[in-house]
């Protein structure tokens, strides 16, 4: 598993990534999850989601009042899953971050703001988008 913390100063959003996630993560994640302020069912939906040990998934909640958000990007098959689900989770937190501020998600300030999600991400993400850097970081 690797760690990223990053923060988008326009919004003043904190933003940790959690990837090449398995279930032997779940506890910490968990415990961060709620440390952000997932409660309920989102937090049972996270357990189960996690503890499920399946590849190709995530996870992404963000708590708007703080502008902080904590995703997992959990072991993918392939490289074309891992962009799959790089794309599917970046999606919810610039969604999240949309929402709050009342961005248009079809306007440009929208693009501008995924734009800059991903090469923030990138440094960490382009590890996984390459079969053999993804071989020596997953153990495969």
């Amino acid at each position: 598993m690797i760690v990223q913390e990053f923060y988008i100063p326009d919004y003043d959003w904190e933003v940790r990534v959690y990837y090449a996630v398995d279930c032997y993560y779940t506890d910490r994640i968990i415990a961060d999850l709620q440390r952000v302020g997932c409660r309920g069912l989102d937090l049972v939906n996270a357990y189960k989601n996690m503890r499920a040990c399946n590849l190709n998934t995530g996870i992404t909640y963000s708590n708007i009042r703080n502008r902080e958000t904590v995703m997992v990007i959990a072991l993918t098959s392939s490289p074309e899953e891992f962009q799959n689900s790089f794309d599917h989770e970046k999606g919810h937190l610039c969604r999240h971050i949309s929402r709050a501020f009342g961005i248009d998600p079809y306007g440009e300030e929208a693009q501008y703001l995924s734009g800059y999600v991903g090469q923030k991400m990138f440094p960490v993400a382009k590890k996984f988008l390459c079969e053999h850097c993804r071989r020596s970081l997953c153990g495969k």
